[in-house]
């Protein structure tokens, strides 16, 4: 009987533990290390973009598939410290939440919703 207690009891609060994907919005993405796996800063003819190289998730990840989301700024030294503010966040092991618009990040959130 106490395992039976035990066993529910650790999954009735690991399910809560984390946010549900199934209730965000397709627009929006939590990333974290595991999911960016380069930044990448690219010039264009009106704007820089810094690039989230995304990796889904997939198992033994053979089968994984890259997708690019940008942010777009003005200028290359605040496209720099937005790369390295993105770097070193994601490399203390938090998540980080976007909102997109096709490929184009329009909101950044520090953290998971």
């Amino acid at each position: 009987m106490r395992r039976i207690f035990l066993l529910y009891f650790f999954v009735f609060f690991s399910v809560f533990a984390e946010s549900n994907p199934w209730n965000r919005l397709p627009t929006t993405r939590v990333l974290s290390r595991k999911d960016v796996s380069h930044i990448v800063l690219e010039s264009r003819t009106d704007h820089i973009r810094v690039t989230l190289l995304v990796s889904e998730r997939f198992p033994y990840n053979y089968k994984a598939t890259s997708t690019p989301f940008f942010f777009r700024m003005e200028d290359e030294k605040k496209a720099m410290e937005l790369a390295t503010q993105l770097d070193q966040y994601l490399d203390t092991g938090k998540s980080l939440t976007i909102m997109l618009s096709g490929s184009e990040v329009k909101q950044l959130l520090w953290g998971e919703p």
